[in-house]
């Protein structure tokens, strides 16, 4: 009994280890290929448009610089709560009235990342975009371009991450408020991923 009983433990155990290592293994493979500001970002680089999503410290501000410095014709400012209007965003020292009137859009669907990128997606058709530039926070990014990706096959997608000033990447498993955020974004991304990957499945079949 007791062999057996160690035996049914051992089919447990090794599974959940290798699962567990496998988890471990992923998200510091994750974490590394999360983009740096000062490696990827072109401020030359002009597209169709700028699509920010909103939840952190310095997107809109990003974006708006963007769009202030010609590096797009129009931008879309995701995840946008109702009650809320262009100037309680952008304030008028940042950006002139008329571009603010003309070229910058609220939308206020989106509650998530999928919803960003489901709301964008129509937005992009709408307006005849063929390339943008992604705003969002660098830990977010990875995710943020997959689901982009999946719902914009066919629009090139620049991706202009923003530094988190409180998710410290270098020796980042130090930190346990850091730590815990990126686990919780990997398993996000991991469930996108999964998610999208039987989508395409469901496609094809």
């Amino acid at each position: 009994m007791a062999r057996r009983a160690k035996r049914r433990w051992r089919r447990i155990l090794v599974p959940v280890g290798l699962l567990a290592f496998a988890w471990a293994v992923g998200l510091f493979a994750f974490v590394n290929e999360i983009p740096l500001v000062a490696e990827i970002r072109d401020d030359s680089l002009r597209t169709d448009a700028i699509v920010v999503l909103t939840g952190g410290r310095g997107r809109v501000e990003l974006g708006t610089a963007l769009l202030a410095g010609s590096a797009a014709r129009t931008m879309l400012i995701s995840g946008v709560g109702p009650n809320v209007a262009p100037r309680d965003l952008i304030p008028d020292s940042r950006l002139n009235p008329a571009t603010l009137d003309c070229c910058v859009t609220l939308g206020k669907v989106a509650r998530n990342t999928r919803e960003n990128a489901v709301e964008a997606a129509g937005w992009v058709a709408a307006n005849n975009v063929a390339s943008l530039r992604l705003v969002t926070a660098d830990f977010h990014m990875p995710r943020s371009l997959l689901e982009f990706h999946s719902r914009l096959p066919d629009t090139v997608i620049v991706a202009d991450p923003v530094k988190s000033e409180n998710v410290r990447l270098s020796n980042w498993w130090r930190w346990p408020g850091t730590a815990f955020l990126l686990a919780g974004e990997y398993n996000k991304y991991l469930a996108a991923r999964a998610r999208v990957f039987v989508a395409q499945l469901a496609d094809r079949s």
